[in-house]
């Protein structure tokens, strides 16, 4: 990373907590009463997430989008990895928006668990922003695992990130979705994946290598490819 790329992005970051500290309006974001409206008004893709989990994907894999959203990130596997995708979500309006990307859905409500038939397998299983929504992630990511030939990925919001500690110092609870149920920092989802004989595989984040030391404080997005201990175990010695 080149000494300019660094400087803006540590201007930007003083900007981001100068504006968390000063911030007036701490109206509760994204507060809608169901599903719905809440994909009516929102987008939930955003092309880094696909950024930092591509490489985890090979090529002409199947994978399973759960709450599929907009359905660009399934679209991104589409076509920059020749996948097989097909997604699922609970609203309604989300799966029309993923189908008009050439993605297969079905409407679903996981919060008690995914539904998969006993022989129903892919490749990769993506989480990407879902789990802190449902009632029961623990049930969800196990399912998922138990379902996925090479892994599964999750990304969630790092509830330590600095700028939700300041809303808190500043007397708010973090301004996050307000449909969101669970909360978790990066280690309390190490610990999370530990209490569930979760292996984590690899992890990424938005920080810089000189920074990753401190990414429970400054990694805002980040990424996890797990799977139980026993297949970790074969994906390691089929990639060596």
């Amino acid at each position: 990373m080149s000494f300019r790329v660094k400087i803006r992005r540590i201007v930007s970051f003083l900007n981001e907590i100068s504006m968390t500290l000063t911030e007036k309006n701490m109206d509760f974001p994204e507060m809608f009463e169901d599903y719905e409206k809440y994909h009516a008004n929102i987008n939930t893709g955003k092309v880094l997430r696909f950024d930092l989990i591509k490489d985890w994907i090979l090529p002409n894999s199947s994978i399973l989008d759960v709450g599929v959203g907009d359905g660009l990130m399934s679209e991104l596997c589409l076509k920059n990895k020749d996948a097989i995708v097909s997604g699922i979500d609970i609203s309604n309006t989300a799966c029309e928006k993923a189908r008009e990307r050439g993605i297969s859905v079905t409407v679903k409500d996981i919060n008690y668990g995914l539904g998969l038939k006993s022989d129903e397998y892919y490749d990769y299983i993506l989480l990407i922003e879902v789990i802190e929504h449902t009632i029961y992630p623990q049930k969800i990511l196990l399912e998922a695992i138990s379902h996925s030939k090479k892994g599964v990925i999750v990304t969630i919001p790092n509830s330590a990130y600095i700028k939700w500690r300041l809303q808190l110092l500043r007397g708010y609870s973090p301004r996050q979705s307000f449909s969101h149920l669970h909360y978790w920092s990066i280690k309390d989802f190490e610990l999370f994946c530990k209490k569930l004989d979760i292996q984590i595989i690899e992890f990424k984040t938005v920080l810089p290598p000189w920074l990753l030391k401190f990414k429970n404080l400054l990694g805002w997005q980040q990424c996890w490819l797990i799977a139980p201990e026993q297949k970790n175990k074969d994906i390691k010695l089929l990639s060596e």
